[in-house]
């Protein structure tokens, strides 16, 4: 397996109450019964615990975060992007946990290690749910990310979907020294994120949020910030601010990306964040460690109210990102 190998490696602060003795046969697991609007159609349930299969790791997961792309698909909203093979099925992305078992063929990882991951939607081209919203959750060792030495649980759980997105579309885009970047929504999970990345890379960046959110915003080191609230249709607004020629990329606004025609030059991307692989979060990993990127934690929740921060991500334009402790 790609990254970084086995080893004694000292576990971060507040991942040593992963380190549990025994596995129990069942855990507690948010789970997707139907799809609704008022997600209505989620559950906690108690069920069996996974096994790890080949080249698989159980992770005791200590804590997760909420992203539109959860409470977007419990709605029914992402099924082209996203399906779910069946009902009733996991929930959750971003995983920050500790390695408590490990499948025939694992390599690199060991149990006791602090990991992250952001679990992945298909394996050969088939829909996969694994659930980040559970006590326990299997994970390819592929996709698995050894945990940044300087981040506790609860913060490194905001980044995973944000950190990858970000990186991914900068990547995407080319971003390089002296580029000038505008980032579209500078105080949310992936844009204050994105923010800091495109910095480390020595590109110029501008963002955009309301004027509430303008200190947060600048704490990320952003050169300039526009106080753009009530403004609709990202793709039009975008496309008149882009130089000749300029590259846009967008994680969002589905329908009014495809619904706009590019003008001079200028040539849109719409981002579907790729499942990432051990590198990607190698990469990520040192940036959090040299201090390029700080994590955006900024409220809390049990898992036993994990349906409450759903509803409140559901609201839109949260700041920074919602977490969930798993005890």
């Amino acid at each position: 397996a790609a990254g970084r190998g086995r080893g004694v490696r000292k576990v971060p602060k507040g991942f040593e109450r992963g380190l549990v003795e025994g596995i129990p046969t069942t855990m507690k697991a948010l789970m997707l019964k139907e799809f609704s609007d008022d997600l209505s159609g989620v559950e906690l349930q108690e069920i069996k615990t996974p096994s790890p299969a080949k080249g698989e790791v159980l992770v005791r997961v200590l804590a997760s975060s909420v992203n539109p792309i959860d409470f977007k698909g419990m709605k029914g909203y992402l099924q082209n992007q996203f399906p779910i093979p069946s009902f009733p099925a996991l929930t959750g992305f971003d995983v920050a946990g500790v390695v408590v078992a490990v499948g025939d063929g694992v390599t690199r990882l060991q149990v006791g290690n602090a990991v992250w991951a952001s679990l992945p939607t298909q394996q050969g081209g088939k829909p996969l749910v694994m659930g980040a919203y559970a006590q326990y959750a299997v994970i390819p060792e592929a996709k698995v990310g050894l945990a940044p030495s300087n981040l506790n649980p609860l913060e490194l759980a905001s980044m995973p979907v944000v950190a990858i997105t970000g990186l991914q579309a900068l990547q995407s885009l080319g971003v390089k020294q002296g580029d000038k970047v505008l980032v579209v929504g500078g105080s949310g999970g992936t844009g204050s994120c994105a923010i800091q990345i495109a910095k480390r890379l020595g590109a110029h960046v501008t963002t955009t949020c309301s004027k509430k959110n303008m200190d947060f915003c600048k704490a990320t080191d952003v050169d300039g910030v526009y106080d753009c609230i009530g403004e609709t249709g990202i793709c039009s607004k975008s496309n008149k601010v882009l130089k000749d020629g300029g590259k846009f990329v967008s994680i969002a606004a589905w329908a009014d990306f495809f619904q706009h025609k590019w003008e001079r030059g200028v040539s849109g991307t719409m981002l579907q964040m790729d499942s990432t692989n051990a590198k990607t979060l190698e990469t990520l990993q040192d940036m959090f460690e040299n201090g390029e990127i700080k994590a955006a934690t900024t409220k809390v929740f049990k898992l036993e109210n994990i349906v409450d921060a759903l509803k409140e991500g559901a609201k839109g334009h949260t700041v920074g990102k919602i977490v969930i402790e798993i005890d």
